[in-house]
């Protein structure tokens, strides 16, 4: 039964050796969506067993592909199974499952296209804030990097793709602004994780990945 009616939403789930926490992030994502798709790039741990334990369509990649082709692989998984509204969230469970439901309703409303998590007293780093004030000053886009966003399946249809430039999860939304979709911000709240994230582990990797993304999307 759809949640909402004449719309089935979605949630793509990106993860790598998330076996921790992934089954109760499905279980939660499922009360406020009709799919969940958790994406296991490549995991060495049992991520794919508890997913399906909690009750999502697992893709499994032999390789790790990276937080883009998953969600991409992802999407294309989602808009097969008939989703009108597609959602990413995080695997570690710094994200509020009733947070999806926040995000999805403008966008079966009618009230916008895309909407993007805005995440509240969180402190970001240095190169984040840089992408973060320039999206916000070009696109209206005030927290890009943020892992939780909605979609409406008309913008992943009409852009083609969800990330092809490597853009940490960027670019479907900022091409959404281009051609004239209607994006909005929407303040979310972010659950402290219990371990460091990988992607910040290494504090100058994690800004030189992003400081790269962001070069790539200055010409975008």
């Amino acid at each position: 039964q759809m949640l909402y009616a004449g719309h089935k939403i979605a949630v793509v789930i990106p993860a790598f050796n998330e076996g921790k926490t992934i089954e109760e992030v499905v279980r939660s994502a499922k009360t406020y969506s009709d799919i969940v798709v958790v994406v296991d790039d490549g995991s060495s741990d049992d991520t794919q067993r508890m997913a399906e334990q909690g009750g999502a369509v697992v893709i499994r990649n032999k390789k790790n592909l990276g937080y883009e082709l998953s969600i991409e692989e992802g999407f294309k998984r989602a808009a097969e199974l008939c989703a009108t509204v597609l959602v990413t969230i995080d695997a570690d469970g710094q994200h509020n499952s009733r947070d999806i439901a926040r995000l999805s309703e403008p966008i079966v409303r009618g009230m916008a296209d895309v909407s993007i998590g805005e995440r509240k007293e969180y402190r970001k780093k240095i190169s984040e804030s840089l992408v973060a004030l320039y999206t916000k000053n070009r696109f209206q886009i005030r927290d890009p990097l943020c892992g939780l966003k909605a979609y409406s399946r008309k913008v992943y249809e009409s852009v083609g793709h969800f990330d092809t430039g490597k853009l940490i999860g960027t670019q479907l939304a900022i091409e959404a602004t281009k051609i004239g979709f209607k994006v909005i911000n929407v303040p979310i709240e972010i659950i402290p994780r219990q371990d460091r994230s990988r992607f910040y582990a290494k504090s100058m990797q994690a800004n030189l990945k992003v400081l790269k993304s962001f070069f790539r999307i200055l010409f975008l």
